[in-house]
């Protein structure tokens, strides 16, 4: 009996013992996984912005060489114009009137002009050192030993225009030199070279300056951010503005460290992990012990890195760590009491409390197997959250990059494509907004399961946020592979979907880059098929497009367009230009129609189509159009005030502008200060504006007819319900789409049209002006048909508010 009681004691012993050993390692295993996945994460973090930043790096002196390239290019058209207007009235001044003109153009902050040289060498203008014009350049040498005029002449000469590398003083610091990247082109009138350059120090500062703005404001999960310090320990992007530029290479942490110098040591060894207690800790938080991953970038001489505080890892370690141990403290503890009754119990009944502690001691050994259970679920669960998305149970961006990575290889070892597809679906915001939330998390996890049967086990899809998903396709034969692939995703959208009880119809759009031809590493991959969908979809979505370059060159130019566009007004880059409306019958000119112009320094004349369209998009056709409304009624009441005969003006509208809550009151307040009156005043719309909003438009033009403003819609007979228009609308004028009008002469079909919408007009009592009138055939073809007002180039085209106010005065005197 005695031997049975110590046999339970010992078992009972080694039992605990293995459990505290196995409960010691998982905890152990818990904590080096979990510090692994926060290092494996910031470092990411560091090398994806280290990434972005090399590509602007890159790509600075591409972008100066196209800047210059095209302030030459409008210095040769000014010389080109002012000598084909002046070289025959005026030959001996022509020179003088193109050195007038060029000379005082300034552009780049003051620092870019213009030079113009003879092809022997001769300096015919220098803006910032006139005391070289008139002189021979062709020895000068810079400080790097290079005949530059002789050199730029040559490429003149031989090459018609070319780039070349020089070094030259700046208007502001003639005292030293500085590398510079220029362009020259020759023109032949006079056989001179005209020419530009820019210092290549000043545009890497500026993109300098760009990056560090976007890293400063930069954020992600709990509030971590990256930061940005130089080798003399400055720091250059970081949250609290006060410490940025301040050397702090002697700084030292609470332990006496030199942790800014051990940060700035690490990164020029080629990049690491370093330990140290920061100046910064998180809003709320005394912690301040910190692990950082830091990169050196030597172009620029920068340190990149960001970190996670140790103290915020260790708090959720050390209470996953008490939880365990709590419950498994207890759970032995009561092992080990009812050990201790049974071996009593057995010293009274031997065989039967036996058999009975036998029994027991069986359930609690079940007990601690549940616990351990319960330990290796909380691993697995830790894993699981880890490396796949928790709505839809694919795979999540960790486990995705790891998966291409790998991939990647496999697919050059074998000499085969890899191809990555980003997937978004098409207005998934409407899916929430009518259904709701929940649906639309449904919907998600619905095209999880459907988009398994595409895949092999060599293949991938994870969620990558959103309604976004990413597929990956190794060891691809050719690129109709790829095709198929995408064809088979965007097949999955061909049925409806039943959620929740409710039929739902969508579609995708899929964006692909492939290796090795887009990219060989997992993040540029994502980033390009991301890229391309972008793409698509601002064209044309429920469809599949492949990367090229000229996706990323069409991104950059809307990226470009933007950003200037949203400095346009400020810097005055924007005008308006009128174009007349005359009287078909008694040849007078009636109204203007306003039109907006926009000339950028860096894009040119661009398009007042894309300037529209990009406008919208951004929102700033709100400012815009206030200023469209509020420069032409000033021009047209200052240039026409002292007129017997009030101009009519006519303003296009955007859709957007007319819906906003307060546009007939703006429009008035406006219209009222210039003292116009409202009837002189036309607004012209399209088609499109009624065909999206016709239940909110409907209101805003009964009110503006109501107030005194004339109504015309623009491009009648282009849309698909014009005519309903005209019985449901207050509509005071319809203009003749300029497609019909330029083929009246030799098309029926546009013949009959126009002869049509005329009689409309003179049916619902509307003034009919016809637009694009270039010919005097055309002119009198609709004046036969009874048009009231025609528009066009055979009148005038587009004219500055000077030029029309001269036209408007001849027209008169004739």
């Amino acid at each position: 009996m005695a031997f049975m009681v110590i046999f339970v004691l010992v078992f009972v012993y080694f039992q605990v013992s293995s459990n505290r050993s196995s409960l010691e390692k998982d905890i152990t295993s818990l904590r080096d996984n979990f510090y692994s996945f926060q290092q494996s994460e910031i470092q990411n973090r560091v090398l994806n912005v280290v990434q972005q930043i090399t590509t602007e790096i890159e790509q600075t002196e591409n972008s100066l060489r196209r800047d210059i390239e095209n302030r030459v290019n409008d210095a040769i058209q000014i010389a080109t114009n002012i000598y084909a207007k002046h070289h025959e009235t005026h030959p001996g001044l022509t020179k003088e009137f193109i050195i007038d003109a060029l000379r005082p153009i300034r552009f780049n902050q003051g620092r870019g002009y213009y030079f113009v040289y003879d092809l022997d060498g001769t300096n015919v203008v220098h803006p910032i050192q006139p005391q070289l014009e008139g002189k021979n350049l062709i020895a000068w040498e810079d400080r790097q030993g290079n005949h530059v005029i002789k050199e730029l002449s040559s490429i003149a000469l031989n090459d018609s225009s070319g780039f070349h590398r020089w070094w030259w003083t700046k208007p502001k610091a003639l005292d030293e030199t500085f590398e510079k990247i220029g362009f020259v082109t020759h023109f032949e009138p006079y056989n001179w070279f005209i020419g530009t350059g820019e210092y290549v120090v000043d545009v890497a500062r500026d993109i300098q300056q760009k990056v560090l703005k976007t890293v400063a404001n930069y954020r992600y999960e709990n509030n971590d951010y990256i930061f940005i310090i130089n080798s003399k320990g400055a720091l250059l992007a970081h949250p609290n503005p006060a410490m940025i530029g301040v050397e702090r290479l002697d700084a030292t942490d609470k332990t006496g460290s030199l942790y800014i110098k051990a940060l700035v040591d690490k990164a020029k060894q080629g990049g690491g992990f370093v330990r140290y207690h920061s100046s910064f800790s998180p809003l709320g938080s005394e912690d301040t012990l910190k692990l950082s991953y830091v990169v050196y970038l030597p172009q620029w001489d920068w340190v990149v890195g960001t970190g996670v505080y140790l103290g915020q890892i260790e708090t959720f370690l050390s209470n996953r760590e008490a939880e365990i141990k709590d419950r498994n403290s207890q759970k032995l503890g009561r092992i080990i009491v009812s050990s201790a009754l049974m071996a009593v119990i057995l010293g009274i009944i031997s065989l039967y409390i036996g058999e009975m502690v036998s029994k027991r001691f069986l359930r609690f050994q079940s007990k601690i197997n549940t616990d351990m259970t319960r330990l290796e679920d909380a691993k697995d669960r830790l894993h699981y959250q880890a490396h796949f998305d928790s709505l839809t149970g694919l795979a999540n961006r960790i486990q995705l990059n790891q998966f291409i990575t790998k991939a990647i290889k496999n697919s050059q070892d074998q000499h085969r494509l890899l191809a990555v597809m980003f997937v978004d679906l098409d207005d998934f915001k409407k899916v929430n907004d009518a259904y709701g939330h929940p649906i639309g998390d449904a919907l998600l996890v619905e095209l999880g399961k459907r988009f398994g049967p595409l895949l092999n086990e060599n293949q991938m899809v994870s969620r990558f946020g959103g309604d976004e998903f990413v597929f990956c396709f190794p060891e691809l034969e050719n690129l109709q592979a790829a095709k198929q692939f995408a064809q088979d995703i965007l097949a999955v959208f061909d049925d409806e979907f039943i959620i929740m009880g409710k039929t739902i119809s969508t579609a995708c759009s899929v964006g692909v880059a492939i290796c090795p031809t887009d990219a060989d590493n997992a993040d540029e991959l994502i980033t390009k098929a991301d890229t391309a969908l972008y793409s698509l979809k601002a064209n044309r979505k429920g469809r599949y497009l492949f990367f090229d370059d000229s996706i990323q060159q069409k991104l950059q130019y809307e990226m470009s367009l933007e950003r200037e566009l949203r400095g346009a007004l400020e810097n005055q880059e924007l005008s308006m230009h009128y174009q007349p409306q005359v009287c078909l019958e008694t040849k007078k000119i009636m109204a203007v129609e306003s039109l907006l112009r926009w000339k950028n320094p860096k894009l040119g004349q661009v398009s007042p189509i894309e300037l529209i369209r990009k406008a919208e998009e951004t929102g700033l056709i709100h400012q815009i159009g206030r200023f469209v409304i509020k420069r032409s009624c000033e021009q047209v009441a200052q240039a026409f005030a002292s007129s017997q005969q009030q101009l009519g003006l006519s303003i296009n509208i955007s859709p957007l502008q007319l819906l906003e809550p307060l546009f007939t009151e703006d429009l008035i307040e406006i219209v009222d200060e210039y003292g116009l009156s409202r009837g002189q005043i036309t607004i012209e719309i399209t088609e499109h504006v009624l065909i999206n909003d016709f239940d909110l438009v409907t209101p805003v033009l009964n009110q503006l007819q109501h107030s005194g403003f004339s109504i015309a819609l623009d491009d009648f007979g282009t849309g698909y319900s014009s005519l309903n228009y005209l019985y449901t609308l207050p509509i005071n004028e319809i203009k003749i789409d300029q497609s019909f009008v330029r083929n009246i002469m030799f098309n029926k079909q546009s013949d009959s049209l126009v002869k049509a919408i005329i009689a409309i007009g003179e049916s619902h009592d509307l003034k009919v002006v016809a637009e694009g009138i270039e010919t005097q055939e055309q002119c009198d073809q609709l004046g036969d048909y009874k048009c009231h007002i025609g528009q066009g180039y055979l009148f005038a085209k587009p004219l500055v508010l000077d030029d029309l106010k001269n036209f408007i005065q001849n027209n008169s005197n004739t």
